[in-house]
């Protein structure tokens, strides 16, 4: 799998440019903005680890003094006595990092944290609003150097190459050519370790225990054969490092729009104090809402619980919404499903969609003006948002008016309380209809007295109906565009049970008329 036979596949270049930012000393630099005596004294967090205080993470200046990662806080302490210690905190670190992520789409809407100390920026089509891409790279750098953090940066046309150049590579920032393909890729990383390629640990080691120690020789190597002796994963890696598979980036999903929250110094694990807490955070939300002129459509509630672990429920509503009262209706039948576990510390409630909802006017009475079934319609559509968060809002539906001549074509489904689509729209005025339409139109036997004249009975299920009256007919015909369509003369009919049908004679060019029954009057 060289490089060169990998040009010659004929496999057209990545259309992308990839930005990886590594921070080397993530985990003590975001602390030590805090810590003033971490800039000029040996810093370290430790976890424990084996019964012991193991050190996790370390300043320049602690591994300056001979200290490092997978070393006893004893041992470091017996090196540097006065080294400042600190817990780790992994969990504070990620979040961190997304922070830093979320900053970072300044540059690029498309940019997501990568592992635990790197974020990768896909910067194809922005360059140009930053004087091209050398000068992005450069504002990055400054930018992040003006937060005390410390950056390798690296551009390719792959993350993998990105995030290889960025660890391993010789230069600052190691930049591969746009366009170069899978050869220039190659051979910018083939004396790079094997390591660069995102492999684990133990492969890597034991790649290199077979000779395998640059990439380089690994591509050198048919994949059939590889795969064979280490698994998929190191045949996997290169290709997406030189762009034969795809390696996409996850672009960080955006921040809901409004957000409420509830900490306890106490866990709670009832429902009753889950209940009351929702409560309040909904007051906080509806409160927000009403202030930005906004309105609910899917809220998230999320609990999060001491043992590290969350759960989580979520509602929708038909149309947007910011009266407290149906908001904890819908709740209240879903806080059963939350599992407290040991306790609840903390509670967050967020509106992920939202729409903008204007004010309405309402008379003395609280009732919507110039709308006579304003309060039959509120509760109408609280009614749907209970059935549509039981059911899923996917499942309810309601007949709207469709623009067509032909009755089974002037009626389809629409969404719930959605009617500006169809306003105006329906049968025309002054002519009556059936209540209920058969579909398909049953096909029936009828008695005419000429070919073209009205029905005087017809048979159907196998029994005669004898007609007093049939008015018509109405002619109705499909859209001018459906040429082929037979045109339909309707009538109106009753028996002499007192029964009234909607009848029609189809007429086509070609085939003889037929006689259906469409429809039953009440």
């Amino acid at each position: 799998m060289t490089s060169d036979s990998v040009a010659a596949s004929g496999r057209e270049a990545p259309t992308r440019r990839i930005v990886a930012a590594w921070l080397p000393w993530w985990p003590t630099e975001r602390l030590g903005r805090e810590l003033p005596e971490a800039l000029s004294h040996p810093f370290v967090t430790v976890g424990e680890g084996r019964n012991r205080l193991i050190i996790e993470a370390c300043s320049p200046v602690a591994v300056r003094a001979g200290l490092g990662p997978g070393m006893t806080l004893a041992d470091g302490r017996a090196i540097v006595p006065d080294v400042v210690v600190r817990p780790a905190d992994p969990a504070a670190d990620a979040l961190a990092l997304e922070r830093l992520a979320r900053w970072a789409g300044r540059f690029t809407p498309r940019v997501m944290p990568d592992g635990t100390d790197a974020i990768l920026l896909d910067i194809a089509g922005c360059t140009r609003l930053f004087g091209g891409e050398e000068a992005l790279t450069a504002s990055l750098r400054s930018a992040l150097r003006d937060f005390g953090l410390t950056a390798r940066l690296a551009v390719a046309d792959t993350p993998g190459a990105a995030w290889a150049l960025a660890r391993y590579g010789p230069e600052d920032p190691g930049v591969v050519p746009a366009g170069a393909g899978p050869s220039g890729i190659g051979r910018a990383l083939a004396r790079l370790p094997v390591a660069a390629l995102r492999l684990a640990a133990e492969t890597a080691s034991e790649l290199a225990s077979f000779g395998l120690e640059r990439i380089e020789r690994l591509a050198a190597m048919a994949p059939a054969q590889l795969t064979r002796r280490f698994g998929p994963e190191p045949v996997r890696r290169l290709e997406q490092a030189l762009g034969l598979v795809a390696d996409p980036i996850a672009s960080l999903s955006p921040l809901p729009r409004r957000t409420a929250h509830r900490a306890f110094a106490d866990p709670i694990s009832t429902v009753a104090d889950i209940r009351a807490a929702v409560d309040g955070l909904l007051d906080d939300l509806c409160l927000a809402l009403h202030s930005a002129g906004e309105g609910a459509r899917r809220l998230h509630l999320v609990c999060r619980r001491v043992d590290g672990a969350h759960s989580a429920v979520t509602v929708g509503t038909s149309r947007p919404l910011r009266r407290k009262r149906p908001l904890r209706v819908l709740f209240e039948e879903k806080l059963e499903q939350l599992r407290p576990g040991f306790g609840i510390d903390e509670i967050v409630l967020s509106a992920e969609v939202v729409e903008t909802l204007s004010e309405t006017q309402t008379d003395w009475l609280g009732r919507v003006a110039g709308q006579r079934h304003g309060e039959d319609e509120e509760m109408l559509a609280d009614l749907l948002d209970r059935l549509g968060n039981r059911l899923g809002f996917g499942r309810i539906e309601r007949p709207v008016p469709r623009q067509s001549w032909i009755p089974e074509l002037a009626v389809g489904r629409g969404r719930m309380l959605k009617t500006d689509a169809s306003r105006g729209l329906g049968w025309p005025p002054g002519r009556r209809r059936p209540l209920r339409l058969l579909s398909p139109p049953e096909s029936i036997e009828a008695v005419t007295p000429v070919a073209d004249g009205p029905p005087l009975a017809f048979r159907r299920c196998g029994r005669l109906h004898r007609l007093r009256t049939a008015e018509g007919p109405e002619r109705l015909e499909c859209e001018w565009w459906r040429e082929e369509a037979p045109s339909r003369d309707y009538y109106l009919a009753e028996d002499e049970a007192g029964g009234r049908y909607w009848l029609y004679r189809e007429e086509g060019r070609k085939a003889a008329p037929r006689w259906f029954l469409h429809g039953l009057f009440a």
